[in-house]
């Protein structure tokens, strides 16, 4: 009896093994032989931003270019690595996934990479800086509607291209041959506000490579300075546009200097008053609130 057990389970497992490799087969020979039926493609974009710089029809048209029809082509001749590569040299692509299905579907996922400046250098070439701090071409397709830095910017696009504004900062050779690390992160903060997303409009770096602000409101500008202490300034000058601008009105001064330690110097025409900043709440609400 217990030979025979053992028996029946051996058989078991053979049969199992067998019918299991059979299945495998049949479906390897049809996914070998299946056709591709079908490309999707899926664009990922920011939908607080209406930013269309990868297009559906620029990516099946590269893709064309490259590789050929993809339509009808055998699934087993369709190489996904090097599709993902094509996709690639579109340089608004962040990222690029390809997936094949055994129903003959090629399911392409797109990220596009996300510009939160627009840069016009003093040679009025213009470019885009995305959230990773690397350049971006200006699309001739779409202009996008975000924060503009310009001035005295002495960097090109192809000089700059391949050097993103993490390296830029961690670099301190880099640091002191561009202004880029300077803008990336001053666009990173304002963005990263809703205040002074609403408030700020423009970056502008002037003759002495010092950073002044355009605000969306009023006809004053906003010497900044340096970015360091960035956060401080930044507190200093949203204290001030509440307890003061706001009982003042935003007519009375055309220059808001915040290059001076704990105040605001507003000067209109030669009059110079100084705005005394309150020292800095500390509670956790107001730190949420002001960074």
């Amino acid at each position: 009896m217990e030979l025979f057990l053992k028996i029946v389970r051996i058989s078991f497992w053979v049969l199992l093994v067998a019918g299991l490799t059979t299945i495998f087969s049949f479906v390897q020979k049809q996914e070998n032989e299946s056709l591709c039926k079908k490309v999707n493609i899926m664009v990922v974009r920011d939908p607080m931003r209406q930013n269309y710089f990868v297009d559906e029809d620029d990516i099946r048209k590269l893709i064309a270019k490259q590789f050929g029809q993809v339509e009808n082509t055998p699934l087993k001749n369709i190489d996904v690595n090097y599709l993902e590569r094509i996709i690639y040299a579109n340089p608004w692509v962040s990222r690029a996934d390809v997936y094949l299905s055994i129903d003959g579907v090629v399911s392409i996922e797109i990220e596009q990479r996300q510009p939160i400046l627009r840069i016009i250098n003093e040679k009025d070439e213009s470019y885009y800086m995305d959230t990773q701090g690397k350049l971006m071409q200006w699309s001739p397709n779409f202009t996008a509607r975000m924060l503009i830095a310009s001035g005295s910017i002495k960097e090109g696009f192809a000089e700059w291209s391949k050097v993103s504004g993490s390296e830029l900062m961690n670099n301190d050779t880099l640091k002191t041959r561009t202004v880029l690390d300077d803008l990336y992160s001053m666009a990173s903060f304002i963005l990263a506000d809703e205040f002074w997303s609403a408030h700020i409009e423009q970056i502008y770096v002037n003759e002495g490579g010092e950073i002044e602000l355009v605000p969306a409101v009023g006809n004053h500008k906003i010497i900044f300075g340096g970015s360091d202490e960035m956060s401080e300034k930044f507190w200093k000058l949203k204290t001030f546009y509440k307890e003061g601008l706001n009982y003042t009105g935003w007519e009375n001064y055309d220059t808001l200097n915040l290059k001076f330690n704990n105040q605001v110097v507003c000067t209109k025409a030669i009059v110079t008053k100084p705005f005394v900043a309150a020292k800095k709440a500390t509670t956790s609400k107001d730190k949420h609130q002001t960074n």
